[in-house]
């Protein structure tokens, strides 16, 4: 392979000073021009040839062309020629990557951490590039583009590259990580000493997120994101080993005697994540693993949790727990209870009512009181239900709503869209409702239980709200109907979003202009509280 011969650039510099011209009477270098120009195609023409380079060639365009990017000091220049900057300085780092990746030798943490630092930059600079498939290459600099080929399919080569090599080093971080995963899960196991925040600090090495749902007694969400397909993130994922050594060591941590836990401690979710640990132990094929997990441990970790959280009638509705010997020798049963995010995402509006419908002496007869109020207000089929606390949530779907409390028609109010597979798709539901012009949109949520429901500081979003809405029952669990509590607290908390305009993405609003009541009012639904 050859560089780019310097006869070809005075073609080059005609276009690019053509696409530049209209900008504010600043003119870029020629020099950086060519420069930049050069070193994007031969590192381009690098990465798609790589495997037929010699090394030793590979180093010295590296070399040269890393030169050659640091010459560029231009701030208007870089700043007038950003994506294009970002993107080369990405190519750069990616071919650099791969050529460390060849020539690694014995593999240690220190070459690994310097693996992924490399990695990381180039990672940067192509989030920095801001690719957009529909805009980035039919801009005003498209001529330029063309010439020396930086397109979509230079875009799609980088990416898939760079993800290819991550998924390779993710490999390599979980396999350095695992001994110190199973010195820590055998101080748990055997000697009652738990290092999670051990855990957590090697995971951190890498960039590695571990699960604390356990601990945390909270189940992890994963909020459905719209994503940008042109954006790669920095984070690497645990594999199943990591993952189940760590929900171990949390289980027996909680099961010790010397833990304390808070009062409002859910064991419904706790015996709900002994059950999951438990089905991710069966998938398991790692020998250390089947080993040490065997039939004997799990049930005597089983047995130290249920000794210490009794299951009873405090357990809110759980269901019995079997012992893994059985479970490992029954058909597996899909059992899923929904909960209502505790603490509640923020939202737009929140409303408090202590001692509410006394008269009403179970979760049931509340429910047909509700349902009842929203049914006659237009909410009919609209309605999900949660476990919350020690009684439930219920929600309502997206709506469109008018602020000047007009109606909206019937057929526009909500959406109902099928996905593929026949089942309600609440992700078209979003879809079809946010890609409209200029629009409001809402979602009342409604808990009660016996103290007020509190907010978290991390606000509502589309997509933790689709995953909200989709993890619902749509009616109240049975084992909820009949029962009672002391006292009851509602509390409304109101999900308000604003469109500007097609295709943005919609906002929470947090101007606190409406209340709570203000929306209720607005709905036709003011009688509840009152």
């Amino acid at each position: 392979m050859k560089f780019f011969k310097p006869l070809f650039f005075s073609f080059l510099m005609i276009a690019f000073v053509g696409t530049v011209r209209a900008q504010e009477n600043t003119k870029p270098n020629k020099n950086d021009t060519i420069t930049l120009a050069q070193a994007y195609m031969n590192l381009y023409l690098t990465e798609t040839y790589f495997d037929s380079i010699p090394v030793e060639r590979i180093k010295k365009i590296l070399s040269f062309e890393n030169d050659e990017i640091k010459s560029i000091k231009g701030i208007s220049f870089i700043n007038e020629n950003s994506t294009l900057y970002n993107f080369t300085n990405a190519l750069f780092y990616q071919n650099q990557s791969k050529l460390l990746s060849l020539n690694k030798g014995e593999v240690s943490r220190g070459l690994l951490r310097r693996l992924k630092s490399i990695l990381d930059r180039g990672i940067n600079f192509y989030n920095s590039a801001k690719i957009d498939d529909f805009q980035t290459f039919h801009n005003e600099k498209k001529q330029l583009y063309e010439m020396i080929k930086f397109d979509s399919e230079s875009n799609l080569l980088l990416k898939t590259e760079i993800r290819s090599l991550k998924n390779e080093y993710n490999s390599l971080f979980n396999e350095d990580l695992y001994p110190d995963f199973q010195r820590i899960f055998l101080a748990a196991k055997n000697t009652d000493r738990f290092y999670v925040d051990s855990l957590t600090y090697f995971a951190g090495i890498y960039d590695m997120p571990l699960s604390m749902e356990i601990r945390n007694n909270t189940p992890d969400f994963h909020p459905y994101s719209f994503g940008n397909s042109n954006f790669i993130k920095l984070e690497y994922a645990a594999d199943s080993r990591l993952d189940i050594l760590s929900r171990y060591i949390q289980l027996k941590q909680l099961a010790s005697r010397r833990t304390r836990v808070p009062r409002n401690f859910n064991k419904t979710v706790l015996f709900e994540a002994y059950d999951d640990f438990l089905s991710r132990v069966k998938k398991e094929d790692d020998k250390f693993i089947r080993e040490e997990l065997n039939t004997k441990v799990l049930d005597e970790l089983l047995s130290e949790l249920t000794r210490k959280f009794a299951q009873n009638k405090d357990l809110d509705g759980g269901a019995p727990i079997s012992s893994p010997s059985a479970m490992m020798n029954q058909p597996s049963m899909e059992f899923q209870n929904y909960f209502f995010p505790n603490p509640a995402p923020r939202a737009s509006a929140k409303f408090i009512k202590s001692n509410y419908k006394p008269p009403l002496s179970t979760l049931g007869q509340v429910d047909s009181f509700l349902s009842a109020g929203f049914s006659n207000s237009g909410y009919k089929n609209q309605l999900h239900y949660y476990y919350d606390m020690d009684g439930f949530a219920m929600t309502t779907s997206l709506e469109k709503f008018n602020i000047n409390g007009s109606s909206v028609p019937t057929d526009s109010r909500f959406s109902e869209n099928v996905g593929g597979d026949g089942k309600f798709s609440y992700y078209e539901i979003f879809k079809s409702m946010f890609f409209k012009v200029e629009s409001e949109f809402r979602m009342f949520a409604l808990i009660v239980a016996s103290k007020p429901a509190t907010m978290s500081y991390e606000v509502m979003t589309a997509g933790f709200a689709e995953q909200i809405l989709k993890n619902s029952y749509n009616t109240l669990p049975e084992e909820l109907k009949n029962k009672s509590l002391p006292s009851k607290v509602l509390s409304i908390f109101v999900y308000h979003f604003h469109q500007n305009d097609i295709g943005e993405v919609p906002e929470l609003d947090l101007s606190g202009k409406l209340t709570v009541q203000d929306h209720l009012k607005n709905a036709g639904l003011i009688s509840i509280i009152q």
